[in-house]
């Protein structure tokens, strides 16, 4: 009898885990960033306003492990007059297109600037299931969203964390289609992962990673607590306010809970790290290297890797800037110097402006 009861124990034990962190923690079900803010009483003001701005499209991803899911739908938004040059730019791990509103506050007067969520991500759906998510798909996205959506003949590329990887694999797509339906001008590179093995990947991403433990740790973390952990990797960490807004684009579709498959982004990296590094140093695009000093992720190691092996010396234009007094989210921490180093990087005969400010940037070369 004993033995029975302890069966049933263990058999039981999960499935009311499961129960209480379902009641602990409910999925946002909603269709629409703006249905689901609509939805929220005092909702977050800055959040909520970048999301009302925003408009969806529809996209089925390519590979066969996904040919059972229905299209998905793709937020996107764009800033600025159309007439402006534009500028693409790609989030990363684990947030959105969100992270650019500041940045895009003080360029969109001069340019036309076009974000968008990568399936998984901020206000696009966020499939599980098995979904496979994937760089090259988010390439593909990008692609898509640049010749098919807002019909853009050419731009800058400004990408972040992942986004970096992202943008190594549209440079992919860019460089072997010969008949290019746009012009990539420049592409922007801030802090990310873009060395695996010179990145301190913290404790948290070790366990959002792990094949059991990461599902249970993230049902259990609310989009609050979850974001609580992550501004500390912001200098200074996020005010109360900022978290608010940040937790309510986590809560959309159950941001957190679809952590653990999207972080496999990582096992992608790693298998074509060097393939994307080669594609980087033979790509005719100029690109400006813009690196945080204060990021304990993504550590200055892999800048100085990356400059030294492949951007110093190519054929193409390339420049390497350090910010001292930032971390893994410089366009967060200091968006009035890092639109400033992108004016430059894109062609304006930008001079400093740092008054008020005690951050300058260093160019390495």
């Amino acid at each position: 009898m004993r033995i029975r009861t302890s069966f049933a124990a263990i058999i039981a034990l999960p499935l009311i885990l499961v129960l209480v962190l379902l009641v602990l923690n409910p999925i946002d079900q909603s269709t629409s960033s703006q249905i689901y803010y609509a939805a929220i009483e005092n909702s977050p003001a800055d959040a909520s306003a970048f999301s009302a701005g925003g408009s969806y499209f529809s996209w089925s991803s390519s590979l066969t492990e996904n040919r059972n899911f229905e299209p998905l739908n793709i937020f996107y938004r764009s800033f600025g007059p159309r007439e402006k040059p534009a500028i693409v730019m790609v989030h990363g791990f684990p947030t959105s297109s969100y992270d650019f509103a500041e940045i895009i506050e003080k360029l969109k007067r001069d340019y036309h600037i076009v974000v968008l969520d990568t399936p998984g991500y901020g206000f696009s759906d966020k499939p599980k299931d098995g979904y496979k998510y994937s760089l090259f798909e988010d390439a593909n996205l990008v692609d898509t969203l640049v010749r098919e959506v807002v019909k853009l003949d050419r731009f800058s590329l400004v990408t972040h964390d992942k986004g970096d990887s992202v943008g190594f694999a549209l440079l992919q797509l860019y460089q072997s289609d010969s008949t290019r339906a746009y012009s990539i001008d420049h592409h922007v590179i801030l802090n990310g992962g873009i060395y695996l093995p010179l990145a301190q990947l913290s404790y948290g991403q070790h366990l959002i990673a792990a094949p059991v433990l990461g599902p249970v740790a993230t049902r259990l973390l609310s989009p609050a607590k979850f974001t609580d952990r992550l501004s500390k990797m912001y200098v200074p960490e996020l005010t109360s306010e900022e978290k608010k807004n940040l937790a309510s684009v986590f809560a959309y579709q159950g941001g957190v809970s679809v952590l653990p498959e999207t972080i496999k982004y990582l096992d992608e990296r790693r298998q074509n790290e060097v393939m994307w590094l080669e594609i980087l140093h033979k790509s005719a695009v100029p690109a400006t290297l813009i690196w945080a000093e204060k990021d304990p992720v993504a550590v200055t190691a892999i800048a100085d890797y990356v400059w030294e092996n492949y951007l110093r010396d190519r054929p193409a234009s390339a420049s390497y800037w350090r910010i001292p007094c930032a971390g893994h989210y410089p366009q967060n921490d200091q968006p009035e110097l890092i639109a400033q180093l992108i004016r430059r990087a894109i062609g304006e005969a930008e001079e400093f402006d740092l008054s008020g400010s005690d951050c300058a940037p260093i160019r390495v070369e």
